[in-house]
């Protein structure tokens, strides 16, 4: 007849079946907590990527807007300019992120008088106005009609430091300060800088390289005949508004963490380093010896604008 109670062989191999099961469920965990923060991780950057890529495109799609033609062709405004590969300023009286310069007024035979026809986002008395041919008339700063023409006025920033006064500069450029530190190594903060502001808001994080060019229809037959042309300041700012068709934005960036068990190989290397390729635009991976421990992910926007004053 057996004893109450177990013997301490019993309880030694109770006690490793537990130590293993409790292992088990220890490195499950470990293995589900770390792909639930790979994964938190990539929702971020796809989440931050979706809002900051719309901006990107909507200032694009606005570049020109607003800025009518002065009537000496020699004091034109650049509608964009580069200042760098990956830096770029884009003129508008639009700043999508400001409420009170989106919209416009009509005027017609009602000199010093309000407009006669108004769509205006929010309350704002600073207007620059273009006659029927596209042509500066004027800027006004009490919201009243200059003239008894036929104009249209556009809302624009009291602030603003482009086309004499009355557009907003719209930077684009990357900086590697308050980098997030899920970021890799050698990647920067993509920051949009309105007129005088002081430093940058960034819009995206963790970007590799950035490249712009853009599309030109030279000759006016409604097509495009350069194809990825740099943004270099050499074509004049009233031939740029005549033959510009699309800009073309190149981005590579980093897609979710930090990850030891995972290999990036899908690139490619020359004398200058590792790159991936889209449309003939090289953009080049960080120089750092873990940047294939990162997912990366090269981006193209293409971008008609829509309002240029022709």
């Amino acid at each position: 007849m057996r004893k109450n109670g177990y013997s301490l062989l019993e309880i030694l191999i109770t006690i490793f079946i537990v130590s293993l099961i409790l292992s088990a469920s220890y490195f499950t965990y470990i293995s589900i907590f770390k792909e639930m923060k790979e994964e938190s991780e990539s929702v971020e950057l796809q989440m931050e990527k979706i809002v900051g890529l719309e901006l990107l495109r909507l200032d694009l799609e606005h570049a020109g807007y607003g800025i009518g033609k002065p009537l000496n062709v020699t004091d034109d405004y650049l509608i964009i300019e580069s200042i760098a590969d990956d830096h770029l300023i884009i003129r508008s009286t639009l700043n999508n992120t400001d409420n009170t310069t989106i919209g416009w007024v009509l005027c017609s035979n009602n000199e010093g008088e309000p407009p006669i026809e108004s769509e205006l986002e929010a309350p704002n008395e600073n207007f620059v106005f273009v006659d029927s041919e596209g042509f500066i008339y004027g800027t006004v700063n009490n919201g009243l009609c200059p003239s008894n023409s036929v104009l249209v006025g556009f809302p624009y920033s009291p602030d603003a430091t482009g086309c004499d006064g009355f557009c907003s500069e719209i930077e684009y450029y990357l900086s590697d300060s308050n980098l997030p530190a899920h970021c890799s190594q050698g990647t920067y903060n993509l920051l949009r800088k309105v007129n005088s502001a002081i430093g940058g808001n960034p819009i995206l994080s963790c970007v590799a390289d950035l490249k712009f060019t853009i599309d030109l229809d030279t000759d006016d037959d409604g097509v495009v005949d350069v194809i990825g042309m740099p943004i270099d300041n050499s074509i004049a700012p009233n031939d740029l508004r005549m033959q510009l068709k699309r800009i073309n934005v190149y981005i590579l960036m980093q897609e979710g963490g930090f990850n030891p068990d995972y290999n990036f190989t899908k690139y490619r290397s020359d004398t200058r380093g590792n790159y991936i390729e889209i449309n003939g635009i090289k953009l080049y991976l960080p120089d750092t010896p873990n940047f294939r421990n990162y997912r990366w992910k090269a981006i193209k926007i293409s971008v008609k604008p829509m309002a240029i004053i022709e």
